[in-house]
């Protein structure tokens, strides 16, 4: 049986921010190899980078912590006027719906890699907004 959202959330909640910031980096690599195979190396990285816009602009929001976790994630720090300009570039209805489609014909591995990173993203500032539970709930399988 599948675990529910909920389950899978609390469990990462409970992780400590390195450990979140950890688990975003395995799932990173899952999803880019994933993406580096069917795509090439600049088309994987744009869509990556819609990918994260999604997850991080959805609420219409951008925490510090979203923000910060997403730093520790690509190991590097962006400046925070391009990171805003980056998701609000990526996060469009267009894109969302892109990414569904991607998701759909992803394996499962893949599937749960994408939840796993969203998971890891939203509960970074101990809260999930209706809009992320909305778009993680599409991909849990």
């Amino acid at each position: 049986m599948t675990p529910s959202l909920n389950e899978l959330y609390q469990k990462v909640v409970e992780l400590d921010d390195h450990a979140k910031i950890t688990l975003g980096v395995e799932a990173e690599q899952v999803v880019i190899g994933y993406l580096a195979h069917h795509f090439t190396n600049e088309e994987a990285a744009v869509l990556y980078a819609m990918l994260i816009g999604t997850y991080v602009g959805v609420d219409g929001e951008i925490s510090p912590e979203e923000y910060a976790f997403c730093c520790g994630v690509f190991g590097t720090q962006i400046d925070p006027k391009d990171f805003i300009g980056l998701i609000e570039t990526t996060c469009t209805v267009e894109n969302i719906e892109l990414i569904d489609k991607l998701m759909d014909s992803a394996p499962d591995e893949v599937k749960s890699a994408f939840v796993s990173f969203g998971l890891a993203l939203c509960s970074i500032d101990n809260t999930m907004t209706p809009e992320e539970q909305a778009l993680l709930t599409k991909y849990i399988i």
